[in-house]
Formats: structure tokens, C-alpha cells, sequence
């Protein structure tokens, strides 16, 4: 994979459509309080990457309760349109906000890899990646293992930034 961002580093300003209707700027939302973004492949996706996708999403929404209860915000960002995602979203219940990547700046700045299913790309395999109330990336999980997803990311929002990530950004 070749994730551009490392820990450390800010999450880029992108504005991305969020299922409530709203248009939510990463950066700005994630500052608001610790932040889960998990970037994955749609519904729209078929084949094995969709199958990661919803293992994936599930594990979100089975986490959901402690991530909310911790304080941490919980997005999923995929490729798909703001009306695929609101339909996936309300078949799944899914307790968090979809946001739509469709012209897929958030993926391309943060170089999470895609793949092409027909005319549809989305995410290959699930990223996830956990931002602090300061805008700063505290963990990039590139292989998403759907049922250890929430304590990960509690973890490493809880945990000091790592010395050399910290020198990165004070220099």
C-alpha cells in the first residue's frame, strides 16, 4: 500500500458529502473531538474487496458503542455517491455517518490504493485512520482486522504520540 500521510502528520482539508446532507470538512470535523475515519470499499464493489468492505463496516458499527462512549467521532468514507451510501446506510441501521469520496480527492491526497470494478473504483482494502482533536494522525491501521477495530483505535488515541512522529512535526 502506499499510504502518503504517516502518523504524525495533519489530516488534509478535503470536503466530503456526508450522509446527513451535510458537507463536512476532514479536517474541521476531526477537530471537533478525536476522530475514526475508515476508508473502505463501498457496497457498490464486488468480489473480495466488497466482502472487506462490509467485514469491515461491521466491525465499525459492533465497536461503535465504546468508540462513542470514549469520545472518539466515527466516519466511513468510500467512492460511492451520497445516494448509494444513504441506501446502504439505512439497510445496514449503520449507526455513523457515510461520507462520499466520489471524485476521490481524500483517497488520492492520502494515497490509499483503489481498484476498478467496471467503471466503479473505490477503495481496494480497508484503512483506517485515527485523528486526534488536533488534526494530527494518530494511527494508520492499513490492515483492518474488523473485530480488534475499536480497541485499536481507542489505544492509540489514548496513547502519547510516538517520539520520532512528534520530532516530524515540531521540526
Amino acid at each position: 500500500m502506499s499510504v502518503k500521510l504517516a502518523v504524525g502528520d495533519p489530516i488534509p482539508s478535503v470536503g466530503l458529502r456526508a450522509t446527513d446532507g451535510y458537507l463536512l470538512n476532514l479536517r474541521s470535523w476531526a477537530t471537533k473531538q478525536p476522530a475514526l475515519l475508515l476508508f473502505t470499499g463501498g457496497p457498490t464493489l464486488a468480489g473480495a474487496a466488497r466482502r472487506k468492505g462490509l467485514k469491515a463496516i461491521e466491525g465499525l458499527a459492533a465497536g461503535h458503542a465504546r468508540l462513542h462512549e470514549a469520545g472518539i467521532a466515527v466516519a466511513a468514507v468510500s467512492c460511492d455517491s451520497v445516494e448509494q451510501q444513504i441506501d446502504f446506510a439505512t439497510k445496514q441501521q449503520l449507526p455513523f455517518l457515510l461520507l462520499s469520496d466520489e471524485r476521490r480527492s481524500a483517497v488520492e491526497m492520502l494515497g490509499i490504493e483503489t481498484a476498478a470494478d467496471g467503471e466503479n473504483v473505490n477503495v481496494a482494502q480497508p484503512v483506517a485512520i485515527a485523528v486526534d482533536r488536533d488534526g494530527i494522525i494518530r494511527a494508520m491501521i492499513e490492515r483492518v482486522e474488523p473485530e480488534a477495530l475499536a480497541d485499536q483505535v481507542i489505544r492509540a488515541l489514548s496513547e502519547p504520540i510516538p517520539a520520532a512522529a512528534e520530532d516530524a512535526t515540531t521540526s
